[in-house]
């Protein structure tokens, strides 16, 4: 009996360490498959692209659906306009700013301002929800519900490994995380791409999403 007890300490001991350790982040890179639509880049391929221009993922989204979307990217710090937009749920295959629903990371000095659009209109983040994001080191996860009448985006940087709505650093849903409203509309499309100015990315993967809706 002694031994059993013995045995039980010890597993739930074995087992607290490990629930105390934290869970270390999947590492990503690479860029998925793609074709290019419009492009000024000074460096192109699978794994890094580095300039302007813009690129479609050859896998298309099912329009009723929810999707998640890992992005590495640095923004150019001798550059004044220097900015990384995610476009999912477009309607259009060559990736215009005003259809489908898109997030876009810009440079603002030492700062990062985002920037959600919903078929061209948009919105800021607040910069109070922005305080931890260097634009040298882009690490995000971009979600969006596109499932309902009105879109839902939610972003996370990617060390967050408990992913939830209230984890979340961007919430379109969230009381104050944006400065003005967004429309109640949602994609109409199953393109997904990347606006890449001034910029370098070194990973841009679809994959399914983090939480329910």
């Amino acid at each position: 009996m002694e031994k059993f007890i013995l045995k039980s300490l010890l597993a739930l001991s074995l087992f607290s360490l490990a629930a105390c350790s934290g869970v270390e982040p999947t590492e990503v890179s690479g860029i998925d498959s793609n074709v290019i639509v419009s492009s000024s880049f000074s460096e192109y391929s699978s794994e890094k692209i580095h300039g302007s221009g813009t690129i479609r993922f050859l896998d298309s989204l099912t329009v009723s659906s929810s999707k998640s979307f890992a992005l590495k990217a640095s923004l150019d710090d001798t550059i004044a306009m220097s900015s990384v937009s995610v476009i999912m749920y477009s309607a259009n295959s060559v990736m215009p700013t005003n259809d489908g629903i898109m997030v876009t990371f810009s440079r603002s000095g030492a700062s990062v301002n985002a920037q959600i659009s919903y078929n061209g209109n948009a919105a800021m983040v607040n910069t109070s929800r922005l305080s931890f994001y260097f634009p040298t080191s882009l690490d995000l996860i971009v979600e969006v519900h596109n499932i309902n009448s009105k879109a839902r985006v939610l972003v996370w940087r990617r060390d967050m490994v408990e992913y939830a709505p209230a984890t979340a650093d961007i919430d379109t849903e969230r009381a104050g995380d944006l400065n003005s409203s967004l429309p109640v509309q949602r994609g109409a499309g199953p393109y997904a791409g990347l606006i890449i100015q001034n910029s370098t990315v070194t990973a841009g993967r679809l994959d399914s999403q983090k939480v329910l809706d």
